[in-house]
């Protein structure tokens, strides 16, 4: 298993384990966001476009769209506090309903004003960045 995938899946169990063990207030993320972000590659260049949170059970359904890519991104996110982190990825038909393939983690910590700022990590290569969604008014 490469090292990227390794400290993904560690990621993951950890931010699991967090969200099993640690009883905070409810902040409710469903709404509409405005995204802008950048990879901290040297030739990563900016991209903006929207998300949209919903309430989905424990967690929230999530879907991106990269304006500069015209890609969108769909998944699941959980939050705990002020923290939310999501795992997107490309949408694929498979034989329950509809799945997707997980390729980003972010995490976000949310701001006084509702606005979340963050990193990402991309599953399967080195590529990582920064990432802020400001909530639509």
């Amino acid at each position: 298993m490469s090292s990227v995938v390794s400290q993904f899946v560690l990621l993951t169990l950890c931010a699991v384990t967090l969200a099993a063990t640690v009883a905070q207030p409810d902040t409710n993320y469903a709404g509409e966001y405005v995204m802008q972000g950048k990879g901290f590659g040297p030739n990563d260049r900016a991209y903006a476009g929207t998300c949209s949170l919903q309430r989905e059970d424990q967690g929230y359904k999530v879907s991106c769209f990269n304006q500069d890519t015209r890609h969108t991104y769909a998944g699941k996110g959980l939050a705990i506090g002020d923290t939310l982190a999501i795992f997107i990825g490309d949408l694929l038909q498979g034989d329950h309903n509809v799945t997707y393939a997980g390729e980003y983690l972010i995490v976000y910590q949310r701001d006084a004003n509702g606005n979340l700022s963050g990193k990402w990590l991309h599953t399967t290569s080195p590529a990582a960045g920064m990432e802020t969604l400001t909530r639509k008014k």
